[in-house]
């Protein structure tokens, strides 16, 4: 099939690839069962596949509700509360944008229509899906690069973090597929017809599955646009116009300013809440939240808690992006049921907080780049799975120096690349170390901006001409 296919490489490139990916996929599945896990598939890759098979069951009862469900009609929230009010997920709270947790579960629930329940099942899916993906990004770039078309390939295939993190069974697949789509969108010399196809389905992935991603695309889609637009000095007037824009656009919109630096702030706290570990436990519409200190003051049985003396907690709004409320709690004989019960995660980092300040969001600028661009570090907490992390760091900056030290001269069409594909690795770099505290986390998050890391080394660098050519 020639979907399958990439002419000009050899006959089995993406079989081969698929190939690869599959048994990446069996030692994704083996870390989370046996690492992160008891012998049972934990964490988020657990969640996915248990929580889509309660969705996927709902069919059974009621198909009418399951395909309510699975497109988002008006009476999701009381049929949430019906069927899937034991989840953590799917009922995750209110999101910025869309619930992209839920939109992989949909993903997931149609699966187990085949799948009975067996997570190799998912994960074969969803190696074939990032196979497509990884043909999308090697069309974008094959004419955009001196390197050969094979090491092309391999490079693009054997990338670490890319290659685990997309060979299993969470977001990054489908996430892999969209950013190639859009890659391929605006660096293939495909038709402009076909141009606005792929950008059009990039961006719908990525707006139901990593609509963060698609946000921090967009200064690089304008500044493209603004230089395909102008006549003369194209990148001096793109990056002037972008400029005024970027100081513009919150002096204009003050509203949407707060409430974007709020939404960080909130961001934050909730993910150091999860890092650090602690207890949320259920009292009717919201949510008491006990940090790790304050357990001891706590009683716990079976799946409840009770206080026995005066107690601080935070009170969380279902369902809201507000700030959390303090409380003080006296004893009393009420048991509030365990939503969520985390202890520290073994990569947690302290993070200096937003706490709602534009000031803070901007000093914290250094402390993030650093997180997100080179952590961990060789002394940084964490399990024996960072040291993988770090030699993936210092080859790829080694590599990016050796293109430095070897870079062509380019064409204004290439700087145009260079800036926007840096533009996105700025604020993709920016948007996780600002409120991501866990190491482990951030490996997964920043794989599209080592990515972009990759391609502008590939673009840069001098190398000898390609001898063939490859036909889309």
């Amino acid at each position: 099939m020639r979907i399958l296919r990439i002419s000009g490489i050899f006959e089995w490139s993406l079989s081969f690839a698929f190939s690869l990916k599959v048994v990446i996929g069996f030692y994704f599945l083996y870390v989370y069962t046996s690492v992160y896990g008891s012998g049972t598939l934990s964490a988020d890759a657990g969640a996915f596949i248990e929580e889509s098979a309660m969705l996927n069951s709902i069919f059974y009862d009621s198909p009418l509700n399951y395909f309510k469900l699975l497109l988002g009609s008006e009476s999701e929230g009381a049929l949430m509360y019906q069927y899937l009010g034991e989840t953590s997920h799917w009922d995750s709270g209110a999101q910025a944008i869309t619930s992209d947790n839920r939109n992989i579960l949909r993903v997931h629930s149609l699966i187990h229509f085949i799948s009975f329940g067996n997570s190799g099942i998912h994960m074969l899916i969803m190696c074939f899906i990032s196979t497509l993906g990884l043909k999308q990004l090697f069309i974008a770039l094959k004419d955009r690069t001196l390197i050969n078309n094979k090491l092309l390939f391999l490079l693009l295939l054997l990338f670490p973090s890319l290659l685990f993190w997309t060979s299993g069974i969470l977001k990054e697949p489908l996430m892999f597929l969209g950013f190639g789509l859009i890659a391929r969108a605006l660096l293939s010399n495909d038709t402009l017809k076909y141009k606005w196809i792929f950008g059009f389905l990039g961006a719908l992935i990525l707006l139901g599955i990593k609509p963060y991603i698609l946000i921090a695309m967009i200064p690089s889609i304008l500044f493209f646009l603004f230089y395909r637009l102008f006549l003369t000095r194209k990148i001096i007037k793109s990056i002037a116009v972008l400029s005024v824009l970027a100081i513009l656009t919150p002096l204009i919109f003050q509203k949407t300013t707060e409430k974007v630096v709020h939404l960080f702030s909130r961001k934050q706290f909730d993910f150091i809440n999860v890092g650090k570990g602690g207890i949320h436990v259920q009292a009717k519409d919201n949510f008491y939240f006990f940090n790790p200190k304050q357990i001891h003051e706590l009683k716990i049985a079976n799946d409840s808690v009770w206080i026995t003396k005066k107690t601080d907690a935070l009170i969380l709004q279902h369902g809201s992006m507000e700030a959390p409320v303090p409380v003080t709690l006296h004893p009393n004989d009420e048991k509030w049921p365990i939503y969520f019960y985390n202890k520290q995660s073994y990569g947690f980092i302290a993070l200096t907080p937003i706490n709602n300040s534009p000031i803070q969001l901007l000093k914290n600028v250094p402390e993030a780049l650093t997180n997100a661009l080179f952590r961990p570090f060789l002394n940084d907490p964490g399990s024996w799975l960072k040291y993988p992390a770090v030699l993936e760091t210092v080859f790829l900056f080694l590599f990016f120096i050796y293109t430095l030290l070897r870079k062509k001269k380019l064409s204004q069409d290439e700087i145009a690349i260079t800036i926007g594909i840096g533009l996105f690795v700025l604020i993709l770099l920016l948007t996780i170390g600002w409120v991501t505290p866990v190491l482990g986390a951030i490996v997964r998050y920043r794989v599209p901006a080592y990515i972009g890391i990759l391609i502008i080394s590939l673009v840069i660098v001098d190398s000898k001409k390609k001898k063939d050519h490859i036909s889309h």
